[in-house]
């Protein structure tokens, strides 16, 4: 029997033993044709997961889920969401690690150790990790690996199969990065190749739609001839000049012949890249040629949006709940001959003027200071000539946003983010299926209010038609939409990583952090190859090349320390540009590449509305809105000086915080069993500063690995106790001092000492201080709680 077959055979008995619960939770129910491996799967999730990671069937007392995790039983779009599932690699999955006893801590994180019925059992599991294995079995072939300069190759060659008069008008966008990586699964790839051609139509002014063309053998480039996406060099420049990935090259000929014969300084450029940052204002703003007032869009658009109002040749709805402002909300339909112009009017409050339920009529511009409300900002969306959506987020006078408050609108797509609507890529995601549909509240309270003279309540009439008629407007734009999709060769059901397709690939790029293979594969090469060239990368880059061994690096990091890597171990060499430097940086990528961060130093008026905060902040040159990503905000690195230790060999610990870290070290075994490191009373406690670099012990401290096993070490930076306290929840609690039977912090004992785990050796007489432990209070100069781990092999040979 082989082993996918003995999995089959395991978890159908599994599926018998849980069919029957496996239908009850009506929120997120099981596909009519789900397999009897999905069946099972979905009963350990639903009973052990849905309570706190399923919208809809979250217990008492939630309102949202825990970590903006919110699909577990979606059990289709979980098995493409590489965050959680890697398809066949059970190990590598977070759905299943954290399952494990020796998680830190282990799921449910609503269960204790006093209640062991509460956590899944052994075959549940199993039932988990089978699961996940047999998703790699209708896997197509592993995809072949593209080198770099076959990519080049591939493009030089298609460049001249072309007229020579468009040559010079041809660019490339390569997805080489996305199909090397074994696991991104083939559906995820046909996800993101559809989200780079959707962002190209949603950037172009052309009539026509873009359309993939296979260019290549291996299906990773697409050929942008630049009028196509009525695009010129100046477009393509505001990419080249951002770009942190660009080469040239004095041996690849390939290279250096498409660059003369395009005339294009980077003539090939990430889609992921692309997708992440084309995506985001002000860039955004930029590839369309949007001006930077909402007077200067009308004029573009030859949309006159106050002779509309008045003359009541517009469509309204008015609501409190929209799922993207805090306040009211009132949206406003105009006609254009591309289809329409959708604006918002979003408010910072809901009393007075304010209150469009009491003030229906407005803005003062159409209806005078009496009768108007008071909008503080809008977002609009409206339609390119080739169908696709356009958008623009703008203050109460008209003054262009890259972002908006989160005092007013927030992005909760975007569950990894800071909740900032970032013009472009938040409303590309909410708005993945064209116009959203919302019920208006505003006609019948107005037309019921008999304070407001005929003449107004006329007027309600005319612009507020009411729900029917909004609804069949809103539907024919939604189809509007799916069918210019459509025309593109798009599918409108589509999602990349669980999300909108611009989103899933704009997450890949942002938020999945770069490990050793991933960079050997964005350098150009395989595993091996880097890890044959390690050994020649210099002293400054071998302490990089060391941690990213163990603990995978930030992608804003990564592209920092990219062209220093590129130009010692490949023959390219790296073109500099305009990339923006991070506001914070670890101290290994500051010690490898001399670069130093740019600290942010966001200067606004607290008294100002929020709206005037946000024009204050995006006029300060090192604001970059790009940088909304939480993992990004507050990455914290621990590694240790070697993966793989034996019996009685000392431990290092390394933690580089990119913030200013009050720093708590926390091992768990294996066993389960737990003892804080650092702080201890018998060691200084002081802060480490941003970008700085902590080697545990310090001093003549030692650290032993005591026992054989999987040591977990948990750093956490900026924790109170009670944070402390929660992960080590479960736990067995003892001292990782040597020789030492209790262990006091506040005056309590913890239990006697029958296993040493990692084995602190401060090297002090008095190994009873009875000083306790100062977990400190959340620091006051970073508020950022940041947490990473890692995992150490010790071996008893």
């Amino acid at each position: 029997m082989t082993p996918i077959t003995m999995i089959r055979a395991s978890a159908l008995a599994m599926a018998a033993f849980f069919a029957a619960p496996a239908y009850a939770n009506d929120a997120m129910p099981l596909p009519d044709d789900a397999t009897e491996m999905e069946t099972a799967a979905y009963a350990v999730l639903d009973k052990h997961c849905a309570r706190c990671h399923q919208d809809g069937a979250l217990k008492e007392g939630m309102t949202k889920a825990k970590s903006g995790f919110g699909h577990v039983l979606d059990i289709r779009r979980l098995a493409q969401d590489p965050k959680f599932v890697l398809q066949g690699k059970a190990d590598s999955s977070k759905l299943h690690a954290v399952m494990l006893p020796s998680a830190a801590p282990p799921m449910p994180d609503d269960c204790s150790y006093d209640n062991l019925d509460c956590f899944p059992t052994k075959a549940e599991i199993d039932t988990i990790e089978q699961w996940i294995v047999s998703l790699a079995e209708t896997a197509p072939p592993a995809r072949e690996f593209v080198p770099m300069e076959e990519l080049f190759a591939l493009a030089h060659a298609d460049l001249q199969a072309q007229p020579t008069n468009r040559q010079d008008r041809i660019r490339y966008l390569s997805m080489r990065e996305v199909h090397n990586d074994p696991d991104v699964s083939a559906e995820n790839v046909e996800g993101y190749r559809q989200a780079t051609v959707k962002l190209m139509n949603a950037l172009s002014w052309n009539p026509t739609p873009y359309k993939f063309e296979p260019v290549d053998e291996h299906g990773v480039l697409f050929r942008v001839f630049l009028p196509d996406l009525d695009w010129d060099h100046d477009t393509w420049s505001h990419l080249e000049k951002l770009y942190p990935y660009g080469m040239s090259s004095n041996t690849d000929k390939h290279l250096s012949q498409l660059q003369y014969l395009s005339g294009a300084t980077i003539p090939v450029i990430r889609a992921d890249w692309f997708a992440a940052t084309a995506s985001v204002s002000p860039l955004y703003y930029d590839m369309l040629g949007l001006p930077d007032t909402v007077q200067g869009l009308e004029q573009m658009l030859n949309l006159d949006m106050v002779r509309n109002i008045r003359d009541e040749q517009v469509i309204r709805a008015g609501f409190q709940d929209s799922g993207v402002s805090t306040h009211n909300r009132l949206i406003e339909r105009h006609a254009m001959g591309t289809g329409f112009f959708w604006t918002s009017y979003d408010f910072a409050g809901s009393k007075g003027r304010q209150s469009f339920f009491e003030y229906p009529l407005g803005p003062k511009e159409a209806y005078g200071e009496e009768l108007a409300f008071e909008h503080d900002g809008g977002e609009s969306i409206f339609t390119l000539p080739n169908g696709f959506h356009a958008y623009y987020l703008n203050t109460a006078d008209g003054a262009r946003l890259d972002v908006g408050p989160t005092q007013i609108v927030r992005d909760d797509d975007y569950t990894d983010g800071t909740g900032e609507v970032v013009n472009g890529i938040s409303c590309i995601s909410c708005h993945s299926k064209g116009i959203r549909f919302n019920e208006d509240k505003v006609r019948d309270v107005a037309m019921n209010n008999f304070s407001l003279s005929p003449e107004v309540r006329q007027t309600i009439d005319a612009i507020y038609p009411g729900q029917e008629t909004v609804n069949a407007i809103m539907q024919a734009d939604t189809d509007q939409f799916a069918n210019a999709m459509r025309g593109a060769g798009l599918n409108p059901e589509i999602t990349a990583g669980g999300l909108e397709p611009v989103r899933g690939l704009f997450v890949y790029h942002v938020d999945q952090f770069v490990d050793f293979s991933q960079a050997a594969n964005e350098l150009g090469m395989t595993d091996d190859e880097l890890r044959g060239r390690m050994p020649f990368v210099g002293h400054e880059l071998a302490g990089l090349m060391t941690r990213l061994d163990q603990s995978p690096i930030a992608r804003d990091e990564w592209a920092v320390a990219y062209p220093q890597l590129l130009a010692k171990v490949t023959e390219y060499k790296p073109i500099l540009t305009d990339h923006p430097v991070p506001a914070t940086l670890s101290y290994s990528v500051q010690q490898a590449t001399g670069v130093k961060p740019k600290p942010v130093k966001v200067v606004v008026d607290k008294a100002a509305d929020p709206y005037a905060q946000a024009v204050q902040k995006q006029k300060q040159a090192d604001y970059v809105p790009a940088q909304h990503s939480a993992p990004t905000q507050s990455h914290l690195t621990v590694y240790t000086n070697q993966p793989v230790y034996k019996v009685g060999e000392g431990v290092k610990i390394i933690v580089e915080p990119r913030h200013e870290c009050r720093l708590t070290l926390i091992n768990i075994d294996d066993q389960h069993r737990s003892c804080v490191l650092y702080p201890h009373p018998d060691l200084p406690d002081a802060a480490i500063p941003a970008g700085g670099q902590f080697v545990f012990p310090p001093g003549n401290a030692t650290l032993t690995a005591a026992e054989a096993g999987k040591e977990t070490i948990l750093a956490i930076c900026n924790s109170s106790k009670e944070a402390i306290a929660h992960e080590r929840k479960g736990t067995s609690e003892f001292s990782c001092a040597v020789g030492q039977d209790t262990y006091f912090q506040d005056d309590k004992a913890y239990n006697a000492l029958s296993h040493e785990l990692l084995a602190l050796d401060t090297k002090k007489d008095d190994k009873k201080s009875g000083s306790g432990v100062d977990y400190r209070a959340i620091s006051t100069h970073n508020p950022h709680v940041a947490k990473a781990q890692i995992t150490a092999i010790v071996k008893d040979y």
